[in-house]
């Protein structure tokens, strides 16, 4: 994937995040709302650590490309840890905290179909 596509999903990511998250606030509880704040969060913050991992490693050879390999899947560690820290000590709905963590995937598929249709 080429870094401008990478760099259109993040935006796609805030986006979506800042809609789900105010639709959530206007329409549901906050249990729901905390749930969507922190599973967007987290999206968030999950995609800008692959974005950057991802450029670097690009960018490089050797062994630093082969740690920077270890810290991508060192990150997805962190991400599960997070979110069963949240599960379990914060006042909000599982499946919105799933809601929220999922808008990584529609923030790609968007931007999939702007590259396949030629508008990227």
């Amino acid at each position: 994937m080429h870094p401008k596509q990478l760099a259109a999903i993040e935006r796609w990511n805030l986006l979506l995040s800042a809609i789900l998250i105010t639709g959530s606030a206007l329409l549901f509880d906050a249990r729901v709302t905390l749930g969507v704040i922190v599973g967007a969060g987290l999206s968030c913050l999950n995609f800008w650590g692959i974005h950057r991992l991802v450029l670097a490693s690009m960018r490089t050879q050797g062994r630093r490309k082969s740690v920077l390999q270890v810290l991508l899947g060192a990150k997805m560690a962190i991400l599960m840890v997070l979110v069963f820290l949240a599960v379990q000590y914060l006042p909000l709905e599982p499946i919105a905290l799933a809601i929220g963590l999922s808008v990584f995937l529609v923030s790609i598929a968007i931007e999939s179909v702007r590259v396949v249709h030629g508008r990227a």
